[in-house]
């Protein structure tokens, strides 16, 4: 499966951390995955939940939970936000 190697922004802990997210995977999915790997990385500094959206970083649209990463035209590099 192709994976993209993208910037995820946490606000609420002012940090960045790579990742790689699934082309084929929905977007609630992936926020959900996200949220489970920040609150790990950042050793429970992070308190994302369910309602956790992400973001792009350049426009500031919230993605749709139910297209794939790749529909939602997310690709290597990309810069995103998580809150």
């Amino acid at each position: 499966m192709k994976k993209y190697l993208v910037d995820i922004y946490l606000p609420a802990i002012g940090k960045h951390y790579d990742a790689y997210l699934p082309a084929g995977k929905s977007i609630g999915e992936t926020t959900a995955l996200l949220v489970k790997i920040a609150k790990s990385l950042s050793d429970g500094d992070y308190k994302g939940t369910s309602n956790s959206v992400l973001l792009n970083a350049l426009g500031g649209e919230v993605y749709d939970h139910n297209i794939t990463v790749f529909d939602a035209g997310i690709r290597n590099s990309s810069k995103l936000i998580l809150i």
